[in-house]
């Protein structure tokens, strides 16, 4: 091997220690909200887990106990129904699919609506209401009749919404008001709302 090889290839290797060296320690790092890795100051996901970053870089005591805030246990959805009446669903699971059961289709929906939609206005797959950095988002699956949020705002496909406690959410025309566990195990004071559109 020549000597210009030979020298080369020192030269990069203490570059490369150099470089890996300078870019953990003097560009910061970014902590993941939803599960605490810390990332490379670049990155824009975490590797770990998968979920965007935040916008700012992480100035943290590396030995401080890490207070974690303590997330919904599990949400409800108080739907009207066309009797006068109500039914309830429990959301417990990271991801609820909302949707009218379709067993030749093989559709079984965590939030059946079927019974609660007489004119069939809910879609199969009408929309996923998900856990998320410790709240519940929902998502519009391109229903064909719509998601709205509080009456007003129809959800655009595949978006996903924050839902706050006392929200209320219309699958077509199957009016719901969704609500969160707390994490003491009671479900918020429900106060008489009536549910509107």
């Amino acid at each position: 091997m020549s000597k210009t090889l030979q020298g080369w290839g020192t030269e990069s290797q203490d570059t490369a220690a150099r470089r890996s060296s300078l870019g953990r320690d003097s560009r910061g790092s970014r902590i993941c909200g939803r599960c605490f890795a810390r990332n490379e100051a670049g990155d824009t996901y975490c590797k770990v887990c998968g979920d965007e970053l935040p916008e700012g870089l992480a100035d943290f005591d590396v030995d401080a106990t890490r207070r974690l805030v303590p997330a919904a246990a599990r949400a409800q959805l108080i739907v009207e129904a066309g009797n006068g009446g109500t039914a309830e669903f429990w959301i417990d699971g990271d991801v609820a699919l909302v949707g009218r059961a379709s067993p030749a289709e093989g559709v079984e929906p965590d939030v059946d609506l079927t019974n609660v939609d007489p004119n069939r206005l809910v879609s199969r797959r009408h929309a996923f209401i998900s856990r998320r950095k410790g709240s519940f988002v929902i998502e519009d699956l391109e229903s064909v009749n719509g998601t709205y949020l509080n009456g007003v705002q129809r959800l655009q496909p595949h978006a996903q919404t924050l839902l706050r406690d006392g929200d209320q959410v219309s699958f077509g025309e199957t009016r719901a008001i969704f609500w969160t566990e707390a994490t003491s195990g009671v479900t918020a004071q429900l106060p008489a709302v009536k549910v509107g559109h």
